[in-house]
């Protein structure tokens, strides 16, 4: 008796879900491959050795925790009635995050490394019609070093990790 109720009430539930689900799946895949190509163009460019299974290994786990999330907003979504839009916005900001690294890859090659620090002093010193020279700290030629020597630790970490 109760299965007889609750069956058709589940597999509504799951169709809703479901139909919120399959386009942020798709945008949220979409922005793994731009950050896969644009973290392996990086390594690449700052001659770091790339490894296939060490980036389709992260590139799956990512995936994976991206499936759970969007079913997971998918559902409170549909159990909140809709009225909120909660998938939306929190894949959005989700969205968001992703194409910050994504700019950060591209961009690291060239001695750039965006922080969140460095984003305020870019946008401030914008705002205030600042000189070229006062935002020397957030470009600099020695950021080039540095980025290709934290991705050589970070590659032997994973490599060493990979190993045990």
């Amino acid at each position: 008796m109760i299965s007889a109720v609750f069956t058709p009430v589940a597999m509504a539930f799951l169709q809703d879900t479901i139909l919120i689900m399959i386009p942020w799946l798709m945008v949220m895949f979409a922005i793994i491959i731009c950050d896969l190509v644009s973290g392996i163009r990086k390594s690449i460019k700052l001659k770091v050795p790339v490894s296939f299974t060490t980036a389709c290994r992260a590139t799956m786990g990512k995936s994976v925790n991206y499936f759970a999330f969007v079913l997971m907003v998918a559902m409170i979504d549909v159990a909140s009635g809709k009225e909120y839009s909660i998938a939306k916005w929190t894949c959005l900001a989700v969205c968001a995050l992703e194409v910050g690294s994504v700019f950060s890859n591209i961009l690291k090659p060239y001695g750039i490394t965006l922080s969140m620090r460095g984003i305020l002093k870019f946008v401030l010193a914008k705002a205030t019609d600042s000189t070229v020279d006062e935002m020397d700290d957030i470009v600099k030629r020695d950021n080039i070093r540095r980025s290709r020597i934290d991705e050589n630790k970070k590659w032997n970490h994973n490599k060493h990790r990979g190993e045990q």
